[in-house]
């Protein structure tokens, strides 16, 4: 009993480690100051394949959602910030890609702010198939330590943004202005209001 009893827990522990596997990481979060002072976020990710037991193919992840959370501080006194939200969503990625996600603020916020190019804070959530990921390192900013303070500043950007929406862009909705160095794009569903 004892010989089968080990495979088994061994076979068991496996599955159990390729479901907490995520499908989506995030390699690395950057950002850069662009001509007329437009602020760029790049997001790396890479798919390591699907971990759904009910997966149509191991090898594709499909509906993902990146939604970016930034954080200006406004008033270091009053530590009051001014919290921008933007959400895209791709349609599939393959195991293997290497993906990029870019999202724009209006120079002409970041002049009048007096925006670094670097937010004081920001977090990259992925979601898959409507179910949020956990938290990566390397989706959020050093000085957001612990999942406490993670959670309240998700919450505060949700809350508090409201009127700064829709001004922190996905690249498919910025035109007009050099888009800086961007590549290797997902496919991305919109889901633009039509008329």
């Amino acid at each position: 009993m004892k010989k089968y009893f080990f495979p088994i827990l061994t076979l068991l522990a496996g599955s159990l480690a390729l479901n907490a596997q995520e499908a989506i990481k995030v390699d690395r979060v950057d950002f850069k100051s662009l001509r007329d002072d437009w602020i760029q976020m790049e997001i790396e990710l890479s798919c390591t394949g699907n971990p759904a037991p009910d997966a149509r193919d191991r090898n594709y992840v499909e509906a993902i959602k990146v939604k970016a959370y930034l954080a200006y501080e406004r008033d270091a006194k009053a530590r009051e910030y001014d919290y921008y939200t933007s959400e895209a969503e791709i349609i599939i990625m393959e195991k293997g890609d290497d993906n990029n996600v870019y999202f724009y603020l209006p120079g002409l916020i970041a002049e009048r702010d007096q925006l670094q190019t670097d937010p004081d804070f920001y977090y990259v959530e992925v979601s898959v198939n409507g179910e949020p990921q956990k938290p990566q390192t390397a989706a959020m900013s050093s000085n957001i330590p612990n999942l406490d303070i993670l959670n309240s500043f998700v919450s505060k950007a949700d809350s508090e943004g409201a009127d700064n929406e829709h001004l922190l862009m996905p690249i498919y909705l910025v035109s007009g202005i050099d888009l800086g160095r961007v590549s290797d794009l997902p496919a991305f569903l919109r889901r633009d209001v039509r008329d």
